[in-house]
């Protein structure tokens, strides 16, 4: 009888340490999921579609189409933050 009640206390202190230690993380932002380094994707005001020839269009400015699928009809989005699509290697 003592084994257990000794073994069920062991774990109930593990548990209180658990659930007090866990949140006891920093408050500061960092990390690429803070809001300094947040990028966003805005809808713009138009749909697209794709051509015959393949070819997207109705993406006006720095919008660009996205689809779903094998949609031939999408919506224009905008991304707006800080990216880097340079290619490795392009600048040697």
């Amino acid at each position: 009888m003592e084994v257990k009640t000794f073994a069920f206390l062991q774990i109930a202190v593990i548990i209180a340490l658990g659930l007090h230690l866990a949140p006891a993380g920093s408050n500061q932002l960092s990390g690429p999921q803070s809001s300094a380094n947040s990028n966003d994707a805005v809808f713009c005001d138009t749909n697209c579609t794709q051509g015959t020839d393949g070819a997207w269009s109705g993406c006006r400015g720095d919008c660009f189409c996205v689809h779903v699928g094998n949609s031939t009809e999408g919506r224009c989005i905008e991304l707006i933050g800080d990216f880097d699509y340079s290619t490795p290697g392009a600048e040697d």
